[in-house]
């Protein structure tokens, strides 16, 4: 499944190191408000130069595009990456101005069934059987400071015994438990367990999930 990382870009202001004199900056990175990258993915930038001066960007972690952008992709030991720009100036002298970003490990995901899940591992959660009705499933990553978004756009749930027999299978599209399906639910009374697996999602993000945990979900009284 490809899917490409969008990272909201706010411009702001990062100071410079100039060879020689102290000047204002002449460029301008955007990235992030937080001044943040994430290993494991590619985080994408721009720079603008003021005047348009010719420029040269600079630094181990990044990588152009064939289509002359840029992103950066730190090393899994990093804990700060640089991002260096070398600016031709008009009256021939070679300013070199540096941005420095912090480097954060990916978080948790979270696997959720109308908030309640597991977090990069397997869990049991009691449910009232009311609130199965169009239960719905997500996907949250635990602490991450840019904006993302997420989406499922299936599932596949199993409702077992108290042997872990499987009684009924069940693949569904979108991020609901349709409503055929919670009815089977209601009505099996041998059905003691429902299990959530196998969750596809699309996101904004560069990653996936190779294989989701297991939720299961325990019928109770209200």
């Amino acid at each position: 499944m490809k899917k490409f990382l969008l990272v909201f870009l706010v411009s702001f202001s990062l100071f410079a190191q100039n060879e020689t004199t102290s000047k204002p900056n002449l460029s301008l990175l955007s990235l992030n408000k937080l001044n943040i990258v994430y290993k494991g993915l590619s985080n994408p930038f721009t720079v603008n130069v003021k005047d348009a001066k010719p420029f040269i960007i600079k630094g181990d972690d990044v990588v152009q595009n064939n289509d002359g952008s840029y992103y950066i992709k730190p090393k899994s030991n990093a804990k700060e990456t640089k991002v260096f720009v070398e600016i031709n100036t008009t009256d021939s002298t070679k300013v070199s101005e540096e941005h420095i970003f912090r480097v954060k490990d990916l978080p948790y995901a979270a696997l959720l069934v109308n908030q309640k899940g597991c977090i990069n591992s397997e869990c049991t959660i009691d449910m009232p059987v009311k609130d199965l009705m169009n239960a719905q499933v997500t996907v949250k990553l635990i602490d991450f400071l840019l904006d993302y978004e997420i989406k499922v756009i299936g599932f596949r749930l199993y409702l077992t015994n108290t042997k872990g027999e499987t009684l009924e299978s069940y693949d569904i599209d979108g991020n609901k438990i349709p409503e055929d399906v919670y009815e089977d639910i209601v009505n099996n009374d041998k059905a003691n367990l429902i299990i959530i697996h196998k969750i596809n999602f699309t996101s904004d993000l560069g990653l996936s999930i190779a294989k989701t945990p297991l939720i299961r979900i325990r019928k109770i009284k209200e």
